[in-house]
């Protein structure tokens, strides 16, 4: 397999696409530093869900976007305001690939000269970032290092991604120079913990927390996974198995430990119709139960909790964080130099933290919706017309 840099067509700009009262994704411009597909990723995890994406690039090579931060910059000279930015909502932005570490630092350098909020979603290290002047002391930006389970769990699921000691330890390293860290639980497959360790499983979910909290994280977002039984469309493909499907990956590792415990995974993974889209999931009071416990364990070592999308925040989510990722992340305001300066008092949860208020910090009473963003509502003209 070898590394073959493309230009993308068109804005990178796109929220995300949930249209439903109950989103409880706050507003952000998602950047995909590659097209989406199984050469994209090196990491390989069992739970994939790009794998069943039908827009997802089969290409024998592993593609990246070299022309981002020029995309970028061509829209935000548009802007008047720009919501947070994240990195990378399909594939990992972090992976141990040269060429694409070079091309994330340049496009997050773009984003620091620009002075917009960012996150960047990793199981990598983004250690190369240091590189980048005034970037441990840039605000206001976080980073969410994605830890779904103990060194055990870690070998089932994600066995080419970086191992579990790894990402504790980049996680330390950049809590300790002063960058915010969010953790993200996610997925967390409760019958593979159970497969693994038996009754004292929830014990080791514990565990986890407690070295969470020693690290300096502030923030745990958990999901229990939802998953598909249709066979990815890339069946066929490098050898992957034509009746492959998430749920029968995950099935089948939880099997390889412990046949009780998936055929438990069997019964408790139902379809469920859900705002975010259908799917199997951990069966609702199984999951609202789950969550409640883990949110007490964080909660009591200091840190604040959410789940991400499969409850809403008044059952599962610490009282007082502005969304889900639990930091604040603010929409920034072009000033005259051209750069941008972050709002004060926003959330970028417009929908939930703004509602009722005509004259929100923004200023853009329009973008109290939970549709998602257009480039046209940020735009010169359009913030004219709602002053």
């Amino acid at each position: 397999m070898s590394v073959r840099l493309i230009a993308k067509k068109g804005s990178t700009f796109h929220d995300f696409p949930y249209s439903h009262p109950e989103r409880k994704c706050f507003h952000c411009w998602i950047i995909n530093v590659t097209p989406p597909g199984p050469n994209q990723c090196l990491h390989d995890c069992v739970y994939c869900y790009a794998r069943e994406a039908i827009y997802s690039n089969y290409s024998e090579d592993t593609l990246i976007y070299n022309n981002l931060p020029e995309l970028v910059e061509k829209d935000l000279k548009k802007l008047t305001l720009c919501p947070p930015i994240s990195l990378s909502n399909i594939t990992d932005p972090c992976q141990d690939i040269p060429e694409l570490k070079r091309e994330v630092k340049r496009l997050v350098q773009l984003l620091m000269d620009y002075g917009v909020s960012f996150f960047i979603t990793t199981k990598g290290d983004p250690s190369f970032l240091l590189e980048l002047p005034d970037f441990v002391e840039y605000k206001p930006k976080f980073i969410a290092i994605t830890i779904e389970g103990t060194p055990e769990v870690l070998e089932l699921l994600s066995p080419g991604a970086p191992a579990f000691d790894a990402r504790v330890a980049v996680a330390g390293k950049l809590s300790n120079m002063g960058i915010n860290i969010v953790i993200r639980l996610d997925p967390i497959f409760v019958h593979s913990f159970q497969a693994l360790y038996g009754d004292s499983w929830l014990g080791r979910i514990a565990g986890l927390l407690d070295v969470f909290a020693a690290m300096g994280a502030r923030h745990v977002t958990a999901s229990t996974g939802r998953l598909s039984r249709r066979r990815a469309p890339s069946a066929g493909y490098e050898g992957t198995s034509p009746d492959t499907s998430g749920w029968q990956r995950i099935y089948k590792v939880i099997y390889s430990q412990s046949p009780p415990a998936a055929k438990k995974f069997g019964q408790e993974y139902v379809y469920e119709l859900h705002w975010s889209g259908g799917g199997y999931r951990l069966r609702r009071d199984l999951r609202l139960g789950f969550h409640r416990k883990v949110k007490e364990l964080v909660e009591a070592r200091g840190m604040t909790y959410a789940t991400c999308q499969e409850l809403s925040a008044e059952e599962s989510d610490s009282q007082g964080i502005p969304h889900c990722e639990g930091l604040p992340l603010p929409f920034a305001r072009k000033q005259a130099d051209g750069r941008f300066k972050p709002v004060p008092g926003c959330t970028a949860n417009c929908h939930v933290s703004c509602r009722g208020l005509s004259n929100p910090p923004c200023g853009q009473a329009e973008l109290i919706s939970y549709e998602p963003l257009r480039l046209r509502k940020l735009r010169l003209e359009s913030s004219r017309k709602g002053r």
